[in-house]
Formats: structure tokens, C-alpha cells, sequence
């Protein structure tokens, strides 16, 4: 009983298992079919009896079980030497490992199954530091080598599935689409051809929830506009293969639902016009009500979660008046026929006595009532949901029903219970950061509509009451910052300490936190003595003073604008956030700000106060809200530094990632040497060639470093794939560095990244930042915001890494090198010192 309450992730909307039934009945009727000869019966009779069993036990939830009894059919069809029923035996266990979301082991099994070489499931830098057409080409040639075979169809088309669960969309691609082209080939009957076009329109989907992802967080006209036209492309590819779908029941016409609510959402995606898309939705809507036994065909879990999926969607259209009034006519309520199915699915999950599908049904029926208003019986149902998901620790769901559970206190004005809810959602995100968030990167794509907004209105809860507590209000506001960078960077749980609960917590110097919420923006300050103070700001005018300010700084002429113009935004913006707070701060010395990622892309250091810019008053550092690795000084004797430039165009130049705006850095060559003369002996510079991924991990492995220097063309983005620097060879992904700036150490003291730049038109850019320091291990770093000129950043590297050999903290030898240009007329415009920040420890 226990191995079936085991916990798994769902995918695409609680819709995990439909379609893997398909594969399974292909599968088992392929073993059945092809057995050898000279084996007896009750020996091939053995090893089908035990697939048959594994697909019930999938079926009924028992995924474990499922896993082991395949294991078992796999060594029962390897006595026999049956290569295709080991095969199928081996695709069967990638089922069970999927419905479990242990997608890499799923890829895992498929590899071996297909007698592919492991690479295409490894996070190994070595394996995969390859372009995106350097990628697909390899894999193409991998795929060649593939028999014709039945099995082998069948498991290409599984592994594009888990493909997509992993992330790597272009490759799942690539797969499915020689899967299909396999099938043709085998002139294999219309059942293989429609799992395969079901699995290309679920990664088409999925390229689509990328690309409206992306097109969420820009900014710039021209990149949305691009953005938006692959959104388009994918959701319209998506909904064309849905509509071919045929003798499967139910699924086609769930998804194109599921889709034409999505384009109700956002109309331009398509050319059908609004009356035809109604009629649709209201087509597929009397289909599925009117033919309520079709879900009946499907296996019995299956059937659970597709009427689950239908209740979702028709609350969905309750919830709009006038696309309720087109597609229910007639006025009948679509929230009664939800609750009809939602009821009926938590009966059928009772039956198999699956408390995971049963909690989901029940908190749906709860969903329903809040919608009709019964909120003592969406309480009651919301409580057994949370109950049964909290039993088989199912915390990926259970977080759902206690953040509803908190909205409902809310809404009847019960703050303290609701207060309660709001926590316990959070522990419990706690629970699953290095799951949910990181093994489902639909989660990624969804993370500001599915998990963003808890921590934002438990803050928001906090400070609507008489006496908010402002301490928790920044712990709240840490763990979504690490939420956010734990999913940007599709990793583990990120090991974080609040600054508050530092062991040096006496010793901090003063805290700025800037949050962003709903409709408003606050700062609370944490003195040196931790006393707390708020302050809200007036969040129409800061809006368009930021966005100026931003756009402005990313634009090559910005020198261009004089100073006395230029000083109106960035005095505006500390009139409406630091003056207010201002006599609770000290008249100089360290200030550290936790920026919320709304705030991440602002120059700090040159807010200005209408006499000064900030930093001429302070040293200023911008804390990730967590610190990754101790505190720890520089020892100004024992600067040894890994030091690695690319000055002239190289092969990696020549990748997709890069833009075609990057051009060589001939100033690199003379700022790599000068640096070099200001560390330590044993200090390593690898310039251009030399500068290789090969040579540099060599490096690192070797040397005892406490300072890795990069200057070399790079990007910062709120997107992990185009988050890189560039090396002689080939571009490293922020998901790379971590093996590239391997150590023995401890971490790294300080990365500095003196050429690289924000993504244009991108406000959560800065995140690449955060993350790339996270991957190096890194306690501080230094980077730019903007792509500075290159003769005025060699001034401002060797005044810094001056400032460091003198003993100064790392946050005032910035300060130092940036008040050094400004005394230089020549520089003294903010464009060639404000862009330049420093991330994580001060000292």
C-alpha cells in the first residue's frame, strides 16, 4: 500500500498520465507478438504476465511497484534472450520513472534501451558544451544509427517526452521528429503515429510556455516582438496537431481546450477571429458534456485526472461573463457540471484508494464551491485535500490547498488564520524547493503565476495589518529570492542563511530591502542596531522613473545626454525611496540593499541627492538576500588570481548564442597584463587561444585561487540559456560554470566579469548575475550592468584591484575606483563608472 502514496509531479495541468497508456498497451502487445521461438510458453507466458502487471499497477497509481515488476519482466525476457522484450521491458520502467518525476533515470533506462551513449541525460559540462546546432547535428548522427524497429519508435518517442520533461526542448524535437519519420517508414498503424503527434504538439505547447515566459519579462519592443511571433508559431503548430488527433478519446479535445482558453488570454496569437473561437470552445464543451461514458475508455487514473482537467477548465470559463454567455447559451452554470465531474473523480480515486488523486479531486470540488460562493464546503473540501496530500507527503500539492485555504481567511477577513495559511504554504514550498521547482521546468515558465504570487500576498497580508511584522516580511521576501534563483537555475536546494540570522548579525552594516508587490513598493531598513523601519513608496511615479532610468543606461549614447538632464530620474527615484528613510541611516560607510528583481537592473551608486551621488556617501553592495559561503576578507598579500581575457573574434564568436553585436576587445589584452602585475605571485593569465574551457578547468583544479578575473564578452539574462560568458572556444551557459569554476577551496573570494552586460530590454536580467555567482561559488562579484567603454573599464579594474592590494574591503575599493573616475573629467559621466556593481559579501 505505501509504494503507491508515493510522491509524483504532474505535468501540463495535473494531466501527466494521459497518453501513457497508449505506449503501454503498444508495448505489451509487442512482447506478446514477437517472442522467440524456442522458448517455451510458460517461460515468454511469465514475462508477459509480469508487463500486463505493471500496467495495472501503473494504472492504479503504484508506480514503484510498477518499476520493480518491469525490472523484474526486463531479467525474465534477458533469460530468454529476447532483445525486444527487453527492450519494451526497459521503455515500460521510463513510464513508471515518469510518472514518479525521476525524469532523469526515465532518460536514463531509454538510453539503454536504445543503445544510445549517455550524453544526451548528462549535465557534464564536458558532454555538453556544444552550440545548439553543434547539439542537434550530434544527436541527428546518434539517431541514424537506430534499427528499424517497432520498440525502437516507441521508445524515441518516450524519450522526446522526457526530453521535454527535462527541459531540452530543441532535442526532444529532434527525436520526435525522427520517431515520426521512423513510423512512416515502418508504415506503422495509425495508433503509433498518434501518440507521436500528441508528444510533438505537448512539446510544441511547452514552446509556447517558454516563449510567453520570455515575453513576460522583456521589455525592449523589437526582442518582444520576435518573442511574440515564436509564441504565436508554437501555440497555432500545437493546436493544428491537437485537432489531427484521432481514435484517441477525450485527450484531443481536452488540450484544445485547454489551448483556446490560453489564446482567450491573449487574442493576437491567432487569426481566428473571436466568434469562430467561441463556437469552437463551445463545440468541444457539448462534446465532453454530452458524451460523459468517452472517459470511461481511458484507464482508470487517467480518467481521474482528464476529469480533473475538464472541472479546471469549465470553472475557468465561469469565471468569464461573456465567454460563459457565449459557450453556456443556454445559461446553465458551467461550475455544476465542474462540480459533477470533479465529484465523480474523487469517487473513482476512493475506489482505488489513491490519496494523491484523491486529494486533488478534492480540493478541485473545494476550487468550486469558492466559486459558487459556499465557502464553508470549500473549506471543508480544501481541509481533507490538504489532510490527504500532507499523508503520502505530497507536498507539491498540498502547498495549493493551504495557499487557497489562506486566500478564503482572507476573504472573510479572518487575517489570523489566514496568516497561519500563508505560512504553512510557504514551509511547505520549503519542503519541495528541490523538487518541484527544478525537476518540472514547466514550473520555470510558470513560476510568476504559481508560486511567485504566495510569497507576494503572504507579504502583502503582513503589511495590510495595525502593526505589520516587518522581520518575517523580509524572511518571506529572502526565500522567494532564492525560490526565484533556485528555478532560474533548474538546480538542487541552493544552501542560504538570512542575512538576519547571520552569525555576524551584530556586525552587519545597514539593510535596505526594496520589494515589490502587487500595486505598490516598499523599503524597510534594518539598522546596525536591528531595529526595523518601513516606508511605502509611491510606486506610479518610481515605475517610470526606473523604466527611464534603465533604458536610458542601456543605450550606447548615454554620454551623449549631460548630466544635469540625465540626474532628473535618478534623483527622482532616491527622493521617492531613500529620503523618506534617510535619518535612519548612517551619513557613511557600508550599506547593503536586497533588491527584489523588479529593482535588480538599477544603477544604485548613482542615485543622486541633489548635491551627491550615492556613491560618494557609501559602499555599497548588493546581497543575493543570502550568503552561499562564510564571510571572509582578502588577504591583500595573497591575491592569487586566475586571470583569463578574450581580446581578439574567436571560434565561439561564431555560436548561436552570441549576438551580432559583439565585436573583439582589443583593450582586454592590456587590462589582463596590467591586472596580472597587481596580484600575487602564482597568480595564472590564459589570453585568447590560451583561454580555453580545457586549459581554464585545469587552472582552477591546479592553483589555489581566490579571485577569478573574466574579461571577455558576456550576458546576463533572466533566461539560463543565454546567461553565458564567452571563452576561446565556445560560449559557457550559467548552468556550466559551476563545473568550469570547479575548486577545492571553499569558493571563490571574488569573480570579477569586467566585459560583460545585461540583456537589453530585459528587466529581470540582473538575475543572471545572481546566478552566475551562485554557480561559481562565488562571495562576491563584480559585474556590469551595461556594456561600458573599454579604455575607461582597464582604469576602473586597476583602481579596484589597487584599492584590494592596499587592504581595502572588496565593496570600498570599488568605491574607490569608481570615485577615481569620476575625478577624471574625462569620465566622470555615469555611464563609465555607475554600471558597475558589486554582488554578496562586502568585506
Amino acid at each position: 500500500m505505501a509504494r503507491k502514496r508515493r510522491l509524483f509531479i504532474y505535468y501540463l495541468s495535473n494531466l501527466k498520465y494521459l497518453g501513457l497508456g497508449l505506449s503501454l498497451s503498444l508495448l505489451i502487445i509487442l512482447c506478446q507478438g514477437e517472442a522467440k521461438s524456442q522458448s517455451t510458453p510458460s517461460e515468454h507466458s511469465y514475462a508477459q504476465s509480469l508487463t500486463q502487471q505493471g500496467y495495472k499497477q501503473l494504472h492504479q497509481g503504484q508506480t514503484e511497484a510498477a518499476q520493480q515488476t518491469w525490472q523484474a519482466a526486463y531479467k525474465a525476457y534477458k533469460r530468454l534472450n529476447d532483445s525486444n522484450g527487453m527492450s519494451g521491458s526497459l521503455i515500460n520502467q521510463s513510464l513508471a520513472f515518469q510518472a514518479s518525476g525521476m525524469y532523469p533515470q526515465a532518460c536514463q533506462v531509454l538510453i539503454e534501451a536504445l543503445e544510445m551513449k549517455n550524453w544526451l541525460c548528462t549535465n557534464s559540462f564536458q558532454e555538453r558544451q556544444y552550440s545548439l546546432k553543434e547539439s542537434q547535428e550530434r544527436l541527428s548522427l546518434a539517431l541514424q544509427k537506430q534499427p528499424m524497429l517497432k520498440v525502437r519508435v516507441i521508445g524515441l518517442r518516450n524519450l522526446g517526452d522526457v526530453l521535454r520533461m527535462l527541459g531540452d526542448l530543441e532535442a526532444s524535437s529532434v527525436v520526435l521528429s525522427k520517431s515520426s519519420i521512423m513510423a512512416r517508414k515502418l508504415s506503422l498503424e495509425s495508433s503509433f503515429n498518434n501518440q507521436l503527434l500528441l508528444s510533438q504538439a505537448n512539446t510544441q505547447r511547452t514552446l509556447y510556455n517558454q516563449a510567453k515566459s520570455r515575453y513576460q519579462i522583456m521589455d525592449d519592443p523589437e526582442g518582444k516582438q520576435k518573442v511574440f511571433i515564436i509564441a504565436r508559431s508554437n501555440i497555432n503548430s500545437a493546436f493544428e496537431q491537437y485537432q489531427n488527433l484521432r481514435d484517441i478519446p477525450v485527450l484531443p479535445q481536452l488540450y484544445q481546450l485547454s489551448l483556446l482558453l490560453e489564446i482567450e488570454k491573449w487574442p493576437e496569437l491567432t487569426n481566428i477571429d473571436i466568434e469562430t473561437r467561441r463556437q469552437l470552445l463551445k463545440i468541444l464543451v457539448k462534446q465532453l458534456l454530452t458524451t460523459p461514458n468517452q472517459f470511461e475508455k481511458l484507464p482508470l487514473i487517467e480518467s481521474i485526472y482528464a476529469q480533473l482537467n475538464f472541472a479546471e477548465n469549465l470553472t475557468q470559463i465561469s469565471k468569464n461573463s461573456e465567454l460563459k454567455q457565449s459557450v453556456f447559451s443556454n445559461g446553465e452554470n458551467p461550475l455544476k457540471a465542474a462540480l459533477f465531474f470533479a465529484q465523480q473523480s474523487r469517487s473513482l480515486a476512493q475506489q482505488l484508494d489513491n490519496e494523491r488523486a484523491e486529494s486533488y479531486a478534492s480540493g478541485t470540488v473545494g476550487n468550486i464551491y469558492s466559486s459558487l460562493g459556499q465557502e464553508l464546503e470549500s473549506r471543508k473540501y480544501l481541509k481533507q485535500a490538504m489532510g490527504l496530500a500532507q499523508s503520502v507527503q505530497a507536498w507539491d500539492i498540498a502547498y495549493k490547498w493551504q495557499w487557497q485555504l489562506g486566500r478564503l481567511y482572507q476573504r472573510t477577513n479572518d487575517f489570523d488564520k489566514a496568516t497561519q495559511a500563508y505560512k504553512a504554504t510557504i514551509s511547505t514550498l520549503d519542503k519541495v524547493r528541490g523538487s518541484i521547482l527544478t525537476i518540472n521546468p514547466e514550473i520555470q515558465w510558470e513560476f510568476k503565476e504559481k508560486v511567485e504570487p504566495v510569497y507576494q500576498e503572504y507579504m502583502e497580508l503582513n503589511l495590510s495589518q495595525n502593526n505589520p511584522n516587518l522581520e518575517e516580511v523580509i524572511k518571506t521576501q529572502e526565500k522567494l529570492k532564492i525560490a526565484e534563483l533556485e528555478t532560474f537555475l533548474q538546480c538542487g536546494r541552493l544552501t542560504s542563511v538570512s542575512l538576519i540570522d547571520s552569525p555576524k548579525v551584530a556586525n552587519l552594516p545597514p539593510i535596505i530591502y526594496l520589494i515589490k508587490l502587487k500595486n505598490r513598493a516598499e523599503a524597510i531598513v534594518r539598522t546596525s542596531q536591528g531595529s526595523l523601519y518601513r516606508h511605502t513608496i509611491d510606486f506610479q511615479l518610481l515605475n517610470n522613473s526606473i523604466d527611464s532610468l534603465i533604458s536610458g543606461a542601456q543605450n550606447k549614447e548615454l554620454t551623449g545626454i549631460k548630466q544635469s538632464n540625465l540626474i532628473i530620474y535618478p534623483q527622482t527615484i532616491y527622493n521617492l525611496v531613500f529620503a523618506p528613510i534617510k535619518k535612519h541611516l548612517p551619513d557613511s560607510g557600508n550599506l547593503v540593499l536586497v533588491l527584489d528583481t523588479y529593482f535588480q537592473n538599477l544603477p544604485v551608486s548613482m542615485l543622486y541627492d541633489g548635491e551627491n551621488y550615492l556613491v560618494k556617501h557609501y559602499n555599497i553592495s548588493i546581497a543575493s538576500s543570502s550568503n552561499f559561503w562564510p564571510s571572509r576578507a582578502l588577504n591583500p598579500k595573497n591575491i592569487r588570481a586566475l586571470i583569463a581575457g578574450v581580446s581578439e573574434i574567436g571560434p565561439s564568436f561564431n555560436n548561436s548564442l552570441v549576438p551580432q553585436s559583439f565585436k573583439a576587445l582589443p583593450e582586454v589584452k592590456k587590462e589582463v597584463t596590467s591586472i596580472k602585475t597587481k596580484t600575487a605571485a602564482g597568480s595564472e593569465l590564459l589570453l585568447n587561444a590560451q583561454f580555453t574551457t580545457d586549459d581554464f578547468q585545469r587552472k582552477m583544479q591546479e592553483n589555489q585561487l581566490v579571485v577569478v578575473h573574466l574579461s571577455t564578452h558576456g550576458q546576463f539574462s533572466s533566461d539560463p540559456e543565454k546567461t553565458f560568458v564567452l571563452a576561446w572556444d565556445v560560449p559557457v551557459t550559467v548552468k556550466e560554470l559551476k563545473f568550469l569554476l570547479k575548486t577545492e577551496r571553499s569558493g571563490i573570494d571574488l569573480l570579477v566579469l569586467s566585459a560583460c552586460q545585461t540583456a537589453k530590454g530585459d528587466r529581470r536580467s540582473a538575475l543572471g548575475i545572481a546566478g552566475i555567482a551562485a554557480q561559481a561559488g562565488a562571495r562576491s562579484t563584480v559585474a556590469s550592468l551595461w556594456l561600458v567603454e573599454a579604455e575607461s573599464t582597464t582604469l576602473l579594474m586597476e583602481e579596484l584591484y589597487r584599492g584590494l592590494r592596499n587592504g581595502l574591503p572588496k565593496a570600498e575599493a570599488l568605491r574607490f575606483a569608481q570615485l577615481k573616475l569620476m575625478s577624471n573629467p574625462k569620465y566622470e559621466h555615469p555611464y563609465f563608472w555607475a554600471g558597475f556593481v558589486l554582488v554578496g559579501d562586502w568585506l
